[in-house]
């Protein structure tokens, strides 16, 4: 799985394929893919699920612990901080630009809509956001006062691939040659301009 997730991370959900795993996973067998996940949409699942599931969790627990009028950047904090406690517990870490080759496919406002093209090896992907996260990005969404309701999710989606994009940028950078930000300063930077994003006129 760690193979794929990092040629799918270099390569993009279209530039990788299960015989390019295998070879690279030391495999000599060309249908191990199949074997142990079904297919290529079935590995792909599992790598998301493989990250997704202590995200959850943890965000979970995050929004169990606030009031129940949290502030902006409370949310904002709940949807960042357990991306990045992720990406900070496997070096190195591919999740981060794992995500951004999905975004690179997904609609502008995949909030409201996260309808991909009709590829196969994105099917199994249409899912991925959660329904804990839809609800978290609503919540965002109808605190955005200043924004007219139709504008509010976009504004989400863009701030999420504002965030995402960075985060993959520091993978990049900590796997050439060591990130010169620390990932919990960038947590709390991308929180704050994050926020700053959501809130702009």
């Amino acid at each position: 799985m760690r193979t794929a997730e990092r040629l799918v991370a270099e390569r993009g959900l279209r530039g990788a394929s299960a015989r390019e795993v295998v070879k690279a996973s030391g495999h000599r067998n060309n249908s191990a893919v199949a074997y142990h996940f079904g297919s290529w949409e079935g590995l792909l699942a599992a790598v998301w699920e493989l990250h997704a599931a202590p995200i959850a969790a943890d965000r979970a627990r995050r929004l169990a612990a606030l009031p129940e009028h949290a502030s902006l950047r409370e949310l904002v904090a709940a949807y960042i901080c357990p991306i990045v406690t992720e990406i900070g517990s496997h070096t190195p870490s591919c999740w981060a630009r794992f995500n951004e080759q999905w975004i690179v496919g997904a609609r502008l406002d995949f909030v409201t809509d996260p309808g991909l093209s009709a590829q196969p090896e994105e099917r199994e992907l249409r899912e991925s956001l959660t329904h804990d996260l839809r609800a978290l990005f609503a919540r965002i969404a109808d605190a955005l006062v200043h924004l007219d309701p139709p504008d509010r999710p976009r504004r989400v989606a863009l701030a999420a691939r504002f965030v995402i994009s960075a985060l993959a940028a520091w993978e990049r950078d900590n796997e050439i040659d060591g990130a010169t930000t620390s990932l919990d300063a960038l947590s709390d930077e991308l929180v704050t301009l994050t926020v700053a994003v959501l809130e702009a006129h």
